[in-house]
């Protein structure tokens, strides 16, 4: 039986929490919040331990590993503990708000030979990785651009997301997830571009939009929190070949990512000289899919391949690459 801890009871901490909770060999053993009637709540739930303190969960005995879903300015602390005390590592997207902060949690995980891991689920989302696999054939041939949109209201679930000095704002923390797509299908950026609006609530860059440049292919994202409140959040890739293209799209039954009503989704080929037509995609629960992944890598002992920390400390990169353009208007090299 693989033990996990839960470090955060909001809603990311109870999404990785049911996912663990719903795989076979796999218990839940303590959940943590400062608020010990959340702790309670989301413990309840899934057969767990609540704690108050994340420390001691950190360093119980039982635990062999840890799941931190806390706010991004606390990933380096909490992760580095949850290393130095011997437990695998989990860690909610995006890495930390510096390039410096990834490389020291790097340097901890490598001492101490543990595995750390970052949650970009869309690494482990099943259209996502069934249209990445379609491209990775070649069958429409090479790449040439890609456009992506990541489009919510304000985010109601956890007011430190209101607050970039802590959250790093939209680009961390929600445009992030598809300049992380981009760096999956096209490898290192040149060059990044940005232009985009602050929030008159948060001050922050809560729209972006982002053209990377990878040499042979160019791409261009835009990620939005300034939606209207009741916005359905909507994700799509669309990624042109020479020979045709591939789209994802997909809309939210209800208002924003939280939202648990099924929505609409599409992932289609159009390829010359052929009628449009579905890819096919193995069903399945984008973080349970990455709940899963882990606890085989902590299971056996294996590096993990996708959600790796160097991955994310380029997503990282990439996405500061991005703010630095909003704020200077000027192109951004990497």
């Amino acid at each position: 039986m693989l033990n996990i801890g839960i470090l955060g009871a909001g809603f990311m901490g109870g999404t990785h929490a049911r996912a663990f909770a719903g795989l076979p060999d796999v218990h839940v053993a303590g959940v943590t919040s400062r608020s010990a009637d959340r702790a309670a709540a989301l413990a309840r739930e899934v057969g767990a331990e609540p704690f108050t303190d994340a420390l001691a969960l950190v360093r119980d005995p039982r635990v062999d590993a840890v799941s931190i879903t806390l706010p991004t300015h606390l990933h380096r602390e909490y992760t580095t503990a949850a290393l130095e005390a011997g437990k695998h590592v989990l860690l909610e997207k995006p890495m930390a708000l510096s390039v410096p902060d990834c490389d020291a949690m790097i340097e901890v995980a490598q001492k101490n030979r543990r595995i750390l891991m970052v949650a970009h689920v869309l690494r482990f989302w099943p259209e996502y990785t069934a249209l990445v696999g379609f491209l990775q054939t070649g069958q429409i041939g090479k790449a040439l651009s890609a456009t992506a949109q990541r489009l919510a209201g304000p985010p109601r679930w956890s007011d430190w997301l209101l607050h970039p000095e802590l959250s790093g704002g939209e680009v961390l923390d929600l445009h992030i997830h598809d300049l992380d797509t981009f760096n999956w299908l096209f490898g290192q950026p040149r060059t990044v571009y940005s232009r985009g609006q602050r929030s008159s609530e948060t001050n922050g860059w809560d729209l972006a939009l982002t053209l990377v440049d990878y040499g042979a292919v160019r791409a261009f994202a835009e990620g939005s929190a300034l939606q209207p409140l009741d916005y359905p959040f909507t994700m799509n890739l669309c990624v042109l070949c020479e020979q045709g293209s591939v789209e994802f799209r997909s809309r939210a039954g209800g208002v924003q990512v939280d939202s648990r009503d099924a929505g609409t989704n599409s992932l289609l080929v159009y390829e010359g000289g052929r009628a449009p037509y579905a890819l096919p995609v193995i069903p399945g629960d984008g973080y349970a899919n990455q709940a899963a992944y882990f606890a085989d890598c902590v299971r056996s002992g294996r590096a993990p391949e996708r959600g790796t920390a160097r991955q994310a400390r380029l997503a990282v990169q990439t996405a500061l690459a991005a703010r630095e353009s909003l704020e200077t208007g000027r192109v951004i090299a990497l």
